[in-house]
């Protein structure tokens, strides 16, 4: 069995004759001031009823950042946040924070996420508005949500991004659509690894129940597109040859990328993101759960 823990411990409990071990992940083993601001933001939880745990893993030459995790609650749930001290305890800027509140009004679910960096890292909401099928299919793209970055040390904003899903109706509209986001990547490993695990992905569902998300940012340098693998079961140790084979073609070493994973890593890669990041960079990231 698979829990993740709030606190940052790693190990396993002993289990009931018969039944597997519990394995505890910790949503981060971040040290020093990045372990502080990410512990202030888990703060907001403790004892909340959370709807979801992602972590993930950016590739770029610009580094490998790892401690990324993300917590969702979906809109039933709001009630437990107390939603009056939120902006506060997260020093959320009050220019982002009034945007938030106002697009909170049509969102169904929220994401809460920590990025760390050289210091306190970035603090990070998403809210998901989520288009029905059939208006989706109707219209063929339309907005997801929003996601709101900002450095909480110095409460200045970072970015604002526009996120919106696609429907594409066929495998073949499918890759007719992905195929120029790949191509666009010079880094050939990091385009050869990005289509192995669709391809991997795709062998086992049908892609056009993918959810397809394309990115946009105001004043900045980003290009990329988000894939979310629904209905495939992808064992995120059976791609870290992949993974190191990347870390190697960008200069990075192997054992940052498993310093992050367990030994007997039991999480599933469910979506990826590459393109070109707000830096100029080149980056893919794999999300896990």
């Amino acid at each position: 069995m698979l829990t993740a823990t709030l606190t940052p411990a790693v190990g396993q409990r002993p289990a009931a004759p018969g039944s597997e071990p519990e394995i505890h992940i910790p949503l981060h083993t971040l040290r020093g001031e990045a372990r502080i601001w990410a512990d202030r933001l888990l703060s907001a939880f403790n004892g909340k009823q959370i709807d979801g745990v992602e972590w993930s893993m950016k590739f770029s030459a610009a580094g490998l950042v790892g401690n990324r995790f993300m917590l969702g609650i979906q809109r039933d749930h709001w009630h437990q946040l107390d939603l009056a001290t939120l902006s506060q305890l997260l020093a959320i800027p009050q220019s982002l924070w009034m945007r938030m509140v106002q697009d909170m009004e049509q969102a169904r679910a929220m994401f809460f996420a920590y990025e760390p960096d050289e210091g306190a890292g970035t603090y990070r909401v998403y809210l998901e508005f989520m288009p029905a099928p059939e208006a989706l299919r109707q219209h063929g793209v339309l907005p997801l949500g929003c996601g709101y970055k900002w450095h909480p040390a110095t409460q200045r904003e970072a970015a604002i991004t526009a996120y919106r899903m696609r429907h594409l109706e066929s495998p073949a509209a499918f890759n007719q659509h992905l195929d120029p986001y790949l191509a666009k990547l010079r880094n050939p490993v990091l385009r050869q690894v990005a289509e192995g695990i669709v391809q991997q992905a795709s062998a086992q569902a049908d892609p056009c129940g993918f959810m397809f998300l394309e990115v946009e940012e105001a004043d900045t340098r980003r290009d990329s597109f988000t894939l979310t693998f629904r209905g495939a079961d992808l064992p995120l140790r059976a791609f870290i040859p992949d993974l190191l084979r990347l870390a190697a073609s960008l200069a990075l070493a192997e054992s940052e990328v498993l310093g992050f994973l367990l030994p007997d890593e039991p999480r599933s890669l469910y979506s990826l993101a590459a393109g070109t990041a707000r830096d100029g960079h080149e980056f893919l990231t794999v999300y896990y759960d």
